[in-house]
């Protein structure tokens, strides 16, 4: 049967592609961002449907209207995960910087994050805002658009998905990007230790010195010191994590294919 010159398989097709990629457009940084307007996240969507189209195969012919529903569902979740795993990269680095931002004495002064919309402290924003640059620079939108497109041939619209085995690879990409996180903040958080360690001794020294009063001052001042000191390390760390999006797409598509 025929609609125009398409047929109902390639409509159905075109439809569950588009729910692909419009899950993943729901939480993937920079896409899903609040800032961006609905209508442009759902023409770009569009849009990589067309381009994505020829990528997959779907047989609509004997096909009831509940199995089809439950497809739809796989395939917005498919797009959500793999969002999901791109935005577990910039939640490791603000995680980072919310720690750091706790030991050097920012967690005070929480401020509204503009880009996730949520509260976070100095050094959070400062990371967050050079993660977002680092990841457009490095074309890591393009990396995730190329993990979308592997997923038609890893995971294709007819395949089923092992739910258990997404978890486990969910759960190992989770690992890396925890001591990725570590790696981040914790020079700047062993710098902070030693200051602690000093203002310690220095109490034990001279108990007529209000640590409190020249604690603060001097805790700001190394965290500053230590971050931008650690700056190259850190977006080394960021570039590693952007770079290697593609490839963690796809095992994480793999495991999900079982």
């Amino acid at each position: 049967m025929d609609i125009g010159i398409w047929t109902i398989s390639q409509v159905v097709t075109f439809v569950l592609v588009l729910v692909r990629v419009a899950g993943i457009f729901t939480v993937a940084p920079i896409f899903g961002n609040v800032n961006v307007a609905p209508m442009v996240r759902v023409g770009i969507a569009v849009c990589l449907a067309f381009v994505f189209l020829p990528m997959a195969r779907f047989d609509a012919s004997n096909i009831d209207f509940l199995p089809f529903l439950l497809i739809v569902a796989k395939e917005a979740l498919i797009g959500i995960v793999m969002g999901f795993l791109a935005s577990l990269v910039f939640t490791a680095i603000q995680m980072a910087g919310s720690f750091i931002d706790l030991q050097v004495g920012f967690g005070f002064a929480n401020v509204v994050d503009p880009m996730m919309k949520e509260h976070s402290a100095v050094i959070g924003q400062l990371y967050n805002f050079a993660a977002t640059l680092l990841f457009l620079a490095l074309n890591g939108h393009h990396l995730m658009i190329r993990g979308l497109a592997d997923s038609f041939s890893i995971l294709p619209l007819d395949s089923t998905m092992q739910m258990s085995s997404a978890a486990s690879g969910v759960l190992q990409i989770f690992i890396v990007l925890f001591i990725a996180s570590l790696k981040i903040g914790a020079p700047v958080v062993g710098a902070i230790f030693l200051t602690d360690v000093s203002l310690g001794i220095l109490a034990r020294t001279v108990p007529q010195l209000n640590v409190f009063v020249v604690g603060f001052p001097a805790k700001l001042t190394v965290g500053f010191l230590a971050v931008f000191a650690v700056l190259p390390v850190t977006l080394g760390v960021m570039s590693g994590l952007f770079g290697g999006l593609e490839r963690d797409i796809i095992r994480l598509l793999q495991f999900m294919s079982g």
